[in-house]
């Protein structure tokens, strides 16, 4: 009886969030190597050829000439850490400008498509094409369709615990058999798909539903014993850097670099925000992972003009809710696993976009079934009451 009553919970239940949960599934597929597609897109001008005895400009120099170039005020400076890497300019959010280091060219910025696709896919996948940020009823929908999703794998799980244990049960259950059609085929890949699926789904859910709901996100740091981050401050200040300093008072950007190389010899990228003023300390973020991984991280604050360390953090400095809180931004796409991470990620998703196909193609042929039952029932039922009458 509890097992019968949690088949038809998971069926209503599927049936109801079953599209919400495709599209999101969907969208995910992409989202999760949105990175590296961005990166594909402007390969072009992301690398150049390194020429013999010639040496890269100064990053000032460098700065002056997208400054003067018209392209906007860059707030940051990327340096890759690749002999053939062209240096990188932030101009606002999203927005990355790319310099020659040698010739001091402005090769472009990147590409506006890449970044419209994804941004058009992020509404998508969290608010149902709705504006970021909005309280819309997509937002809502994803949000509950997450939640609903989650109960659906915790009871995937229970109903395909088999009766009896065997090696026969089991494996019908996690290998896909040939030479399969209609009902058991689908019965077969969904139970295959959804027990090797379920732990990473069950990751990608748990962090949807923090970045969804406040009141998830404040448990999140309540039950880690940390006090819950500021609203609006999830993604750092974002007020525009004026520059507030005169003329020959910049801080002497190669230097700092130089310091921060010495710091992380393990450095894969080094970002360097651009000083606001002419007394406070350069951050400096030192990245030795794949873009990613917030446990790789380092920021320093350094003097603007001997590059001595004022201040470092670590990821282990912070506390258990805000370490916590970057995995579940970093663990919703995989990256904080690195390649493999976003791999198995793109692939649970497309098994959940699976899911949803044959759970709901389950659900049709149960329907049609019933009706056609129905059917006959009331065939039978109309033939006995003429067979009576003519009696």
């Amino acid at each position: 009886m509890i097992r019968k009553t949690f088949f038809w919970l998971h069926l209503i239940t599927g049936v109801t969030a079953g599209l919400f949960t495709f599209i999101m599934a969907a969208t995910g597929v992409l989202l999760a190597f949105e990175r590296q597609i961005t990166e594909f897109a402007d390969r072009d001008i992301r690398s150049v050829s390194v020429p013999n005895d010639v040496h890269s400009q100064r990053l000032n120099e460098l700065l002056e000439v997208v400054r003067h170039a018209g392209i906007g005020d860059p707030t940051a400076i990327v340096v890759r850490h690749e002999p053939q890497a062209t240096m990188q300019f932030s101009i606002g959010r999203g927005r990355t400008v790319y310099v020659d280091p040698f010739s001091g060219a402005v090769l472009g910025s990147s590409s506006a498509r890449a970044r419209d696709f994804f941004s058009a896919i992020e509404r998508v996948h969290r608010a149902l094409g709705a504006p970021l940020g909005s309280k819309s009823a997509g937002r809502w929908l994803t949000g509950v369709s997450n939640l609903l999703f989650g109960g659906l794998i915790l009871l995937g799980i229970v109903l395909w615990t088999p009766r009896k244990w065997s090696w026969k049960s089991v494996r019908s259950s996690i290998a896909f058999r040939g030479g399969l059609r209609g009902k058991a085929r689908d019965w077969n890949w969904h139970n295959v798909i959804g027990i090797w699926c379920a732990l990473p789904l069950l990751v990608i859910v748990l962090s949807g539903v923090v970045m969804s709901f406040n009141w998830a996100n404040a448990l999140l740091f309540r039950l880690s014993g940390s006090t819950p981050a500021v609203a609006g401050r999830e993604g750092g200040d974002r007020r525009p850097r004026v520059r507030q300093f005169g003329t020959g008072q910049e801080p002497n950007y190669d230097r700092l670099l130089a310091a921060a190389t010495r710091l992380n010899p393990n450095w894969h990228t080094i970002t360097l925000n651009l000083a606001r003023d002419a007394k406070a300390p350069v951050a400096v973020l030192t990245d030795a992972g794949t873009g990613g991984q917030p446990q790789y991280r380092t920021q320093y604050l350094l003097n603007r003009d001997t590059g001595t360390v004022v201040k470092t953090s670590t990821f282990a400095d912070g506390s258990l809710g805000q370490r916590l809180r970057a995995f579940v931004r970093f663990g919703h796409t995989g990256e904080y696993f690195g390649w493999l991470g976003q791999a198995i990620a793109a692939m649970a998703s497309l098994g959940a976009c699976m899911l949803v196909y044959t759970g709901l193609s389950l659900a049709i042929r149960r329907l049609a079934a019933m009706l056609r039952r129905k059917r006959r029932n009331d065939d039978t039922r109309v033939a006995g009451e003429n067979l009576v009458m003519t009696r």
